[in-house]
């Protein structure tokens, strides 16, 4: 056995480093791994983002609904005009809340149910663009306008969240989130696709 040499310390005998082929095999290793995280990693960030903006817009549809009751006044949700702070986007164009939308008591009880802090108008909440969201589609053009009976002044209507970064005619299904709302303010989410014709009014 060959004798330890004991005119080093022993804190320098036992030190060992890496070869340069170890650390390469280790690098090779660890980039492969990295490769084979990314896209489950891509995939559950997208999830996130639609969920949080689904779980949002719900929110803002439940208290319009409760404060339109509980006030016993029209309660509005609106797409936020772009470069607004607090004005409802109008007209044909007004079918889309990735840009952020607000919600406000009509207490003026205006025709065309726009938010005037002026003319007592309340504002609830605000909400700005939300990140990775490409698009928040109304079917129905317009606002979601509540009653003081809870009911919509609309009909029922569906909306779609698609992520970005996806074909929006054919993106993955785990890239896009539908939700169904009655008129009666019920909401529900399909499992596929964008159609709310089926399904309860729940």
């Amino acid at each position: 056995m060959r004798p330890r040499d004991s005119s080093r310390p022993a804190r320098l005998r036992d030190q060992r480093g890496l070869t340069a082929i170890e650390l390469m095999v280790t690098l090779a290793i660890l980039a492969i791994l990295i490769g084979l995280a990314a896209p489950s990693m891509s995939r559950f960030v997208v999830q996130w983002r639609l969920a949080n903006a689904v779980n949002a817009l719900t929110g803002s549809l439940r208290i319009a609904r409760t404060e339109a009751i509980a006030r016993a006044r029209p309660v509005i949700v609106c797409q936020l005009a772009p470069g607004t702070a607090t004005a409802c986007e109008s007209g044909a164009g007004a079918k889309e809340l990735a840009g952020g939308w607000i919600v406000f008591v009509n207490n003026d009880r205006d025709a065309a149910s726009v938010y005037a802090e002026a003319k007592g108008d309340e504002l609830l909440v605000r909400q700005d663009a939300l990140p990775g969201i490409a698009s928040i589609a109304l079917a129905n053009a317009g606002r979601f306008v509540f009653l003081p009976n809870g009911l919509m002044r609309s009909n029922a209507g569906s909306i779609t969240f698609d992520a970005v970064g996806f074909d929006k005619a054919s993106p993955p299904l785990w890239a896009h989130r539908s939700l169904c709302i009655s008129k009666h303010g019920r909401m529900r989410y399909p499992t596929e696709a964008s159609d709310c014709s089926g399904g309860s009014d729940e």
